[in-house]
């Protein structure tokens, strides 16, 4: 009895299973789920839809088949395939990672940003990469508690700062905006309330107070030429006065109508601009000196030139080339593709992708080994200091230092990741060691889980297959149909003999076929080639891309006209307007043919060639067919509504 039951179950496992596989074809299975799904990708009216289906079910089948055609012929491990389906992967894994940090609410986020600047001041102690942090960690410190304690900001920035240009403008960076700072700095300073300072912030240059001194509503960008009388860091007074005098003269001479332009390329000092007539590229606020962009934000119309102004690098005049406000609406999509690329190529995507992997870690079975990282970080220095890298207390090479799932990562692999860092003295300083191993475990962590991405993302899996599966089809035709067509001569003319009475021109023309895209250049073209039909060539790539034009035989029902037509030797149609992309067609006829008349070969040739693909083309199916039975499942089929 219990192995009745034991077998009836088993019968009613397989008799699920089958039911949700809509048809089978050898041993190989199609689910309800995934034929539907390909089946909505083609939409068609609910009136044909079961019509539709059974028409799409034995396309589908036949598609499965030579994608199975293609496996067998070995094209999954062409290396052409493997090389565009590794890029699709990357793809498709990039757009999946960049949707899991949240791409979309960080151009939110900027737009946001973007509409206001903030005057930011600073308390900076610097730190060299791998110096000590203690005495600096104790400066912020006292600094920030005189902050607290009421104490001046400027006066504070000016007291502890390390470098002379922060004691100088104490502490003042100006007004920034969005993409101006690093996104964690930039994420402090819109965060802050206007006359509010942060806590102490540590980055790789050295800890920073930053002080939210006013707002205002954004400035927009600035497009602006220059010229530059240079002044260097020596120079005399004497020098100084000269370099004023020359910026004066310059100044002048464009106030007198000589070309800004010309003035920039033959005289500005500035190397990185002067061959584009002065041009800089757009800038928003933060990204120059508080008197460069005072000056480039107070010229108002396009064309203003301001008077020549001095800053660190010399003497400068600006002229306005353009003048854009802040974005205004984010549901514009040219805006919001602005905004994402400036997102993508900015750190805060990064940074968020980090964070993404850091909450993934549990998801992806992260798991330390139990190493001392006193004695790896030993290890690490000893290997980068060596040629030859020897055991330190108990540490090698192929020591394990973490896993996931599926993946072992061991000390060789984190000294290969050291050495490719871009600055390995960093790592003299033990604090700076620890945050380069979390970005190593981070960095391995993305890697593994793209990789690995099939198994977390089942959109990731669907996407991969069908690009797989289409471009096998596609070489597969090509090679078993398309190509194999194209190349038999001698089966093309044996199959054209066999079926000649299928290849007749129907009444038809020799014509010229002109294509404009405006139909007042198609009247004028028309004028222009009567009388004058053996120089069309000449006369049709007089414009260009603005026209085309082939001559050739072709039936008469094929050619694009206006209402009914009496074609005749000589006629020129009426130009016809093409919906799809709004160009205008027109014939020029130059010999008709009323009777029906024998194609030749040549003349049949691309009729043939399909004709003859198809016949391949069954030929094949047949052949699949046989070898890989093909079993529907009608009930599975009838239940799709």
């Amino acid at each position: 009895m219990k192995k009745f039951a034991l077998a009836l179950g088993s019968v009613l496992l397989v008799s699920g299973s089958f039911a949700q596989t809509i048809f089978t074809y050898g041993n190989r299975a199609v689910t309800k789920d995934e034929f539907v799904s390909a089946f909505n990708k083609n939409p068609t009216a609910a009136a044909d839809r079961k019509k539709s289906l059974k028409e799409y079910l034995d396309l589908y089948i036949n598609f499965k088949l030579k994608v199975q055609g293609a496996y067998d012929a070995g094209l999954d491990k062409d290396a052409t395939q493997q090389f565009e389906l590794q890029n699709f992967k990357k793809q498709v894994a990039d757009n999946i990672i960049n949707d899991e940090a949240n791409v979309k609410a960080l151009v939110q986020e900027a737009f946001e940003r973007s509409r206001k600047d903030i005057h930011l001041q600073q308390v900076f102690i610097e730190v060299a990469g791998n110096a000590d942090t203690t005495e600096a960690y104790k400066k912020i410190q006292t600094a920030y508690k005189q902050l607290k304690d009421g104490k001046e900001f400027g006066s504070v920035a000016q007291e502890f700062a390390t470098d002379e240009a922060t004691k100088q403008s104490k502490g003042d960076l100006g007004f920034i905006t969005v993409f101006t700072l690093p996104y964690d700095i930039e994420t402090i300073a819109y965060n802050l309330k206007a006359n509010s300072f942060s806590s102490p912030v540590k980055t790789k240059a050295g800890y920073h107070i930053f002080k939210n001194v006013g707002e205002r509503k954004s400035s927009g960008t600035r497009r602006v030429a220059q010229i530059l009388v240079a002044v260097p860091p020596n120079a005399t007074i004497e020098d100084k006065k000269l370099a004023a005098r020359k910026a004066d003269s310059l100044y002048n001479l464009v106030k007198s109508g000589v070309d800004f332009g010309e003035l920039a390329f033959t005289t500005s000092d500035d190397v990185s601009s002067n061959n584009n007539r002065g041009e800089l590229p757009e800038f928003s606020t933060g990204t120059y000196d508080a008197p460069f962009e005072n000056t480039a934000f107070s010229l108002k119309e396009k064309g203003d030139v301001s008077k020549p102004f001095q800053t660190a690098y010399g003497f400068h005049i600006l002229k306005l080339l353009e003048a854009r406000t802040a974005a205004g609406d984010l549901n514009d999509p040219a805006i919001f593709a602005a905004l994402q690329e400036k997102v993508v190529k900015s750190n805060r995507l990064e940074l968020s992708k980090k964070q993404l992997i850091q909450k993934k870690l549990s998801l992806l079975r992260y798991k330390p080994a139990p190493i001392n990282s006193d004695n790896l970080y030993a290890f690490t220095n000893d290997a980068l200091k060596k040629n030859t890298i020897a055991a330190v207390k108990g540490i090698n090479l192929n020591t394990p230092i973490f896993s996931f799932a599926k993946q072992t990562v061991k000390a060789g692999d984190w000294i290969n990741f050291v050495k490719n860092s871009s600055n390995t003295s960093y790592l003299t300083s033990k604090d700076n060691y620890q945050e380069l191993y979390k970005d190593f475990i981070s960095t391995t962590a993305d890697k593994y889980y793209r990789d690995n991405l099939d198994v977390y993302s089942s959109d990731f899996s669907k996407q991969v297959k069908e690009f797989k599966e289409a471009n096998l089809l596609f070489g597969i035709m090509e090679k078993n149909v398309w190509g194999k067509a194209n190349t038999d001569t001698a089966g093309l003319v044996r199959y054209y003999n066999q079926h000649k009475s299928k290849y007749v021109w129907e009444p038809s023309a020799d014509v010229i076929i002109v294509t404009c895209n405006k139909e007042t250049l198609a009247n004028d073209l028309q004028q222009k080639l009567k009388g004058n039909l053996n120089d069309w060539r000449q006369i049709t790539s007089s414009n260009g891309t603005d026209i085309s034009a082939d001559s050739g035989r072709y039936e008469l029902a094929q050619l694009p006209v206006t209402g009914k037509t009496n074609f005749v030797a000589g006629l020129i149609t009426a130009p016809f307007k093409n919906n799809n992309d709004g160009t205008y067609t027109f014939n020029y006829l130059i010999k008709t043919y009323d009777a029906p008349a024998q194609r030749s070969f040549d003349d049949a040739r691309g009729l043939v060639i399909s004709d003859y693909q198809q016949v391949l083309e069954n030929k094949w199916i047949a052949e699949l067919k046989k070898k890989y039975p093909v079993k529907v499942n009608e009930a599975v089929f009838q239940s799709i509504k």
